[in-house]
């Protein structure tokens, strides 16, 4: 809040009239978070006091609209950004009505000198109480009439802050629900992605689907998931056990003694890494998890026997994720990876239905995978964990939980350092000691390398990994 305070200060330096701080900076007060943004709404005309602020701070300084009534400061460290904008209304009241959640509709009155008294927070719409009852509540039901964007946005913070929806908010919601699919593709996305950022996504996604009417709205995919499913391994439609997949994921990811503290840690750093644009591996995991079945209703298919099979759902599956990253506008990079984790989720227990952990079975795996090896063995995981616990709720998954993790142990110990084995010997030294230009054939004695080192025949070291070429890959 220090931060907040000094900042606030200085932009009264600039001017004489009184100003308003509003919307998310009171909110984080009252929830003792760190605030990173700054909304302040003046009388009079702002873009003199923000560009006098900007030069004091050395920020950025930039017009938000035409009208010259928004501007934004981004300091120089770049950690927090001040938007400036001109009072709409009569007075700050009628201003809060445009807000669109009461927690976001409160205000405080900048003092003399900068001044700021929380115990003066203006709040017309109850949002300190809503904030201490845990509910997100609309303003008034036309803020998702104006934007209907705003309905993801309520799941959003009620994920972000692990508070509820309110009741007559929820069911606006549910009214208005159909407009969703006027809202451009980006927006949706964006949203998605910051209820992927929060520790119980399978819960909110649950509200999404039977409470507010809007989850079919951004995948129409999951309305046949919902019809099929049932067969002898699952007790439920293939959208349940989807949405317990999510669930055991989460458990997983986020419980502190689940793994040992080894592989919890490399679990920890793996999920972290952002994948493409602000996109981290946790986020996408919890969508392959959501649709690693999304193939089932296509692939189902009954025998002569009358049992219900989805062979092939795995492939179909794939067809489908291209078609779900293309509407969320997701990378190439994201695409494959979600394409590759629904396509190969079966991969894993299949070695464990065949009892095949050799070294041949382990290095195809890792091979094929690479840096998503953990994904799909935690899809895995969560998968089987999610089928058997319906089936058999007192059955100990101890023995898959095993399995998981002796593939992950030999990952991380045997594979990972040399899934790229240029620190050993690189491509231009295979070129100068062998005189060879071709690339297929430079790629294939990498592949020897590779092969060789982890299956104990060589030492990870440059003299030995160019004499074991000359001894058996030029042969």
């Amino acid at each position: 809040m220090d931060a907040v305070k000094d900042c606030i200060a200085q932009i009264r330096s600039h001017t004489n009239f009184d100003f308003y701080i509003v919307g998310g900076c009171i909110r984080d007060l009252l929830l003792k978070r760190e605030a990173k943004d700054i909304d302040l709404v003046f009388k009079e005309d702002i873009s003199s006091i923000a560009k006098k602020f900007a030069c004091q701070q050395e920020g950025s300084f930039l017009v938000l609209n035409e009208a010259n009534d928004g501007a934004k400061v981004t300091l120089k460290d770049g950690n927090m950004a001040i938007n400036f904008s001109r009072m709409k209304g009569e007075n700050i009241v009628k201003d809060l009505a445009e807000k669109n959640f009461t927690m976001n509709a409160m205000a405080l009155k900048v003092g003399k000198e900068g001044a700021i008294h929380p115990e003066d927070i203006i709040d017309p719409f109850t949002g300190k109480k809503d904030i201490q009852q845990k509910l997100v509540r609309m303003v008034s039901e036309k803020i998702f009439q104006e934007d209907p964007l705003r309905m993801m946005g309520a799941v959003r913070l009620a994920a972000q802050f692990n508070f509820e929806i309110e009741d007559s908010t929820a069911e606006a919601i549910k009214k208005h629900a159909d407009f969703l699919t006027t809202v451009p593709p980006e927006g949706i996305s964006r949203e998605l992605f910051q209820i992927l950022k929060c520790s119980r996504t399978h819960h909110y996604f649950n509200i999404m689907d039977k409470n507010l009417n809007l989850l079919n709205k951004i995948f129409p995919e999951i309305e046949p998931m919902k019809e099929v499913g049932q067969c002898k391994y699952h007790v439920v439609d293939a959208w349940t056990h989807s949405l317990y997949t999510l669930n055991v994921a989460e458990e997983i990811i986020y419980a502190n003694g689940y793994f040992e503290n080894h592989l919890r840690r490399a679990y920890e750093g793996h999920m972290d890494q952002v994948l493409a644009d602000t996109h981290t591996r946790l986020q996408l995991v919890k969508l392959a998890a959501l649709f690693h079945d999304v193939g089932k209703p296509a692939a189902r298919k009954v025998d002569e026997t009358g049992r219900v099979r989805f062979k092939g759902h795995e492939t179909v599956g794939m067809e489908i994720m291209m078609g779900i990253a293309d509407r969320l506008q997701l990378s190439a990079k994201e695409k494959q990876y979600l394409c590759k984790m629904v396509k190969e989720h079966m991969w894993p227990l299949t070695l464990y239905k065949d009892n095949d952990v050799s070294g041949k079975a382990l290095y195809d795996l890792f091979k094929n995978f690479g840096e998503d090896t953990l994904d799909v063995l935690l899809v895995s995981l969560a998968d089987i964990i999610a089928t058997r616990k319906l089936l058999y709720p007192q059955e100990e998954m101890g023995m898959y939980k095993i399995h998981i993790e002796y593939l992950a142990n030999n990952y991380l110990t045997r594979f990972k350092n040399i899934s790229d084995i240029s620190h050993v010997l690189n491509r231009n030294e295979i070129m100068e000691h062998f005189r060879i230009e071709d690339q297929g054939q430079i790629e294939q004695m990498m592949e020897e390398i590779r092969r060789a080192i982890f299956f104990g025949k060589i030492p990870p070291e440059k003299e030995r990994a160019i004499q074991y070429l000359r001894e058996h890959a030029l042969v």
